[in-house]
């Protein structure tokens, strides 16, 4: 997948403001989406970044079953993101969400910037996403699919600026996500 530049400011533009929810209501509207085909299971996943967030959906048979977003506008209880593994059941699976949030020195933001800027260049399994203004304003959803599912991570990037307008490091905002499917889980117990 390459990395798309989009021509639009984000709506979130801080690791304060996100919020995250995992429900089956739709996904917002998004700027880019990639849809992934798991390889054992009649399922796909489909990764989309927002307005620097993003939002991954478990898509079976065709329909939208299950959406994990982080964004300004996503938030199951008002506390930004969990730093501990949250669980999350439904008749699709199980979900696993975890966030964590670093602010990062000019040389260390931009070492990471150059390494999620490269991934972003890597495959299909990988959507980014470049903001107008600093260089480092990047979303990135990386997945994989296993045989039991799926799993990815994401990052958010938020450069800061200094007062006299020089780079000043910034905020990564990663969470990492499991998804147990329920169908593989019942095709494994049958067998």
């Amino acid at each position: 997948m390459t990395l798309y530049r989009l021509d639009l400011e984000p709506d979130d533009v801080s690791a304060a403001s996100l919020g995250y929810r995992v429900d089956t209501e739709p996904a917002p509207q998004s700027l880019v989406t990639a849809l992934l085909e798991h390889p054992q299971h009649s399922a796909a996943l489909r990764l989309s970044i927002l307005g620097a967030s993003h939002a991954v959906t478990l898509v079976v048979d065709g329909r939208d079953t299950v959406t994990e977003e982080v964004s300004c506008r996503a938030s199951t209880s008002g506390d930004g993101l969990p730093s501990a593994s949250v669980l999350h059941l439904g008749p699709w699976g199980s979900h696993h969400l975890r966030g964590a949030v670093e602010t990062l020195p000019p040389e260390a933001f931009t070492m990471v910037v150059a390494r999620l800027t490269a991934l972003g260049d890597t495959g299909p399994e990988v959507l980014a996403g470049r903001f107008p203004g600093a260089e480092g304003a990047l979303t990135v959803v990386s997945a994989a699919a296993d045989p039991a599912g799926w799993q990815w991570c994401t990052w958010h990037l938020y450069p800061a600026i200094d007062a006299t307008g020089a780079a000043a490091g910034g905020e990564v905002v990663t969470t990492v996500s499991r998804l147990e499917l329920a169908l593989a889980r019942a095709l494994t117990e049958a067998s």
